[in-house]
């Protein structure tokens, strides 16, 4: 067992504790025993540790373990709340961090990514259908020097602006079917795990949009799950067009773009099929 003062630690560390809820969970943790044991380190752990160092060492492993548990607790309750995951119409993203075992999924990353490896350092973006403005924030904010996110939903906008207001990130609530945008403004444009709710009509409208608002050389990027049984029944219920493969994709996408890059990636639970359409 070791008392230690977590309050005094973390405030040495210039972090502030005055918030209610945070002093009061520290004032519990502050009264209690840590029992080494219960939050996995051992005696080979510790051997040659000076004690302060073994201190912080300690309060951080306590902390984590703590921080897992409540997480887990946090993501259950939420999503209840939020409709069993499933039964709404967005996802909040939260989750993967918050219950990684159960909802950190490769699918998401690969989307992350198929943007990020060509958004230029200090570029442009427009974020169509944003949704839970996760993506904006997390992986494109440290990068580009402008970001537009546009989503219908007032919810999502509300959602996005409590958790993930930045200087740079711009929520604009419209229905991206109707709102005019920039000429010629934009280094990137993404559209991912949406498009699958337009109909073919209208994806063909949203490709068009995106290409008038790219500048010459820059990229309209997304991602849609693929549905090899589309034609007896949908992934979801409020999906309009689902692509089937990678080549009806493209077929779709060469309609407006000449110079089109698409992959298909495999998930335990999906095949998420991406794309990035250049502007010539």
């Amino acid at each position: 067992m070791l008392k230690v003062n977590i309050r005094e630690t973390i405030k040495s560390y210039g972090f502030q504790v005055n918030e209610p809820l945070v002093s009061s969970i520290i004032d519990f943790i502050d009264s209690q025993n840590i029992n080494l044991n219960e939050i996995g380190i051992s005696q080979e752990d510790i051997t040659g540790k000076a004690q302060d160092q073994f201190i912080k060492y300690v309060i951080g492993e306590y902390l984590a373990k703590m921080g897992i548990i409540i997480n887990k607790i946090a993501s259950e309750f939420l999503g209840d709340a939020q409709g069993k995951y499933g039964n709404t119409d967005w996802f909040d993203h939260r989750h993967h961090l918050l219950n990684p075992e159960r909802w950190f999924s490769h699918d998401w990353i690969s989307s992350g990514y198929n943007v990020l490896k060509i958004l230029p350092l200090d570029g442009t973006l427009l974020d169509l259908c944003s949704g839970d403005g996760f993506f904006g924030y997390y992986f494109y904010r440290t990068r580009a020097s402008h970001i537009d996110c546009i989503e219908r939903n007032p919810e999502l906008i509300r959602h996005s602006k409590r958790l993930y207001s930045a200087k740079n990130i711009n929520y604009i609530s419209a229905d991206v079917l109707n709102y005019n945008l920039k000429p010629n403004f934009y280094d990137i444009i993404v559209i991912r795990g949406a498009i699958e709710h337009f109909s073919s009509q209208n994806q063909q409208i949203i490709f068009q949009k995106a290409k008038n608002a790219l500048k010459s050389g820059g990229w309209f990027c997304g991602d849609t799950p693929a549905n090899p049984k589309k034609n007896k029944i949908k992934l979801l219920h409020d999906h309009e067009n689902e692509w089937e493969n990678e080549q009806e994709m493209r077929i779709d996408l060469k309609k407006v773009f000449d110079f089109i890059e698409t992959d298909t990636f495999e998930s335990p639970d999906r095949t998420t099929l991406l794309f990035k359409c250049k502007k010539i």
